[in-house]
């Protein structure tokens, strides 16, 4: 599932779980202003968990962000 490799700044609320506030997507900082959607997938082989969130940025835009945990990377999707 993975898409374009982003920059991502995260914050980490109450419950210790990181969620997009701010990413870079070719050369523009794009403010999250709204998280739509959450969830987490597992692979198959249970090797690999990725957090994902549809989001919409001050740009008016709607993507899906996902940070692969094993390797602390994120891709907008």
């Amino acid at each position: 599932m993975k898409g374009k490799r982003i920059a991502v700044t995260a914050y980490a609320g109450h419950r210790g779980e990181e969620e997009p506030r701010f990413f870079l997507l070719e050369d523009r900082k794009v403010a999250v202003v709204e998280i739509a959607e959450r969830w987490i997938e597992q692979d198959a082989d249970g090797g690999n968990r990725r957090r994902c969130f549809r989001v919409r940025g001050d740009d008016g835009h709607t993507r899906l962000l996902c940070c692969y945990e094993l390797i602390n990377e994120w891709y907008v999707v």
